[in-house]
């Protein structure tokens, strides 16, 4: 089906505005309806999630749009419709489409748990114990604690998040690194451990640069996206985001050599150059 013309969404609009009928309304939406479907393409190549799911979603966000839609703020309905139709799918990834599974069941009663403290709390009653909990559940103390595992291993967290060292590192620090090929000290620690002063160095030259420039880097490096994906969520074309990134490079590559200054050692200019090479 064709998206349709301006003149066209216009009179179907004008009519809706006349008598805001459930026919009218379904006919400015039916029309409307490769908007979604374009959209829902695109979330669907990004998140890896059905296309069909996503356009019924779409479908719902594009209702909304078109019952909110005023004419006499000088948009149009396509340019109104997007952030709408757009946020309804990625609600629906965020709040339905885990990146983790676990078991269903154990999650619904974790749930239930949670809802029955919240009641208690607003009546005024002390919350219940993990025991007392569970038996009010009508489920065992050992599955109800099988749940809060569940749940807390479900949760993301962060890289960013620290860890509340004096040192103020980072869950990122502490990752261990992985043994090289080849790599002579890997056995003994001593390779183990300059890999992770690197990584150490390099994380905190990241974390001056500001979000957008992390997000550019890490995006451009680790994920291998192209310029055009990355400047989409920043409002930006491919060419202004890699000559920013760029500029985020040269930043962290200068950094890296200032930083090093106090204890100069070969590995700071590598990775900086590395960096820098990688884009």
């Amino acid at each position: 089906m064709p998206a349709p013309t301006r003149s066209h969404n216009a009179d179907l609009l004008a009519a809706y505005g006349r008598c805001r009928s459930t026919a009218n309304r379904n006919a400015v939406v039916h029309a409307n309806l490769p908007l979604v479907w374009r959209l829902a393409r695109e979330e669907s190549q990004r998140s890896g999630h059905a296309f069909e799911d996503l356009v019924q979603v779409g479908c719902l966000g594009l209702i909304r749009a078109v019952e909110r839609y005023e004419a006499r703020h000088g948009t149009t309905l396509s340019t109104a419709a997007c952030p709408w139709i757009r946020g309804a799918m990625r609600h629906y990834l965020r709040d339905r489409c885990r990146p983790l599974s676990g078991s269903h069941h154990l999650l619904e009663l974790v749930g239930r748990g949670q809802r029955l403290q919240q009641q208690r709390q607003q009546q005024g009653l002390e919350p219940l114990a993990g025991d007392a909990l569970a038996e009010a559940l009508g489920t065992t103390p050992q599955r109800w604690r099988e749940g809060l595992q569940l749940q807390r291993s479900l949760r993301l967290v962060s890289l960013d998040q620290p860890t509340g060292s004096s040192e103020g590192e980072c869950l990122v620090e502490l990752l261990p690194a992985p043994p090289r090929e080849g790599d002579s000290d890997a056995a003994g620690g001593y390779g183990a451990a300059i890999r992770a002063e690197q990584r150490r160095r390099l994380w905190r030259g990241l974390k001056g640069l500001d979000r957008s420039q992390r997000r550019l880097v890490l995006g451009r490096l680790l994920l291998r996206r192209s310029w055009r994906e990355l400047g989409r969520p920043l409002g930006l074309s491919g060419k202004v985001s890699q000559r920013r990134c760029q500029r985020a490079l040269a930043l962290l590559r200068q950094r890296l050599l200032e930083g090093d200054q106090t204890s100069p050692s070969p590995w700071a200019s590598s990775i900086a150059n590395t960096a820098a090479s990688s884009v």
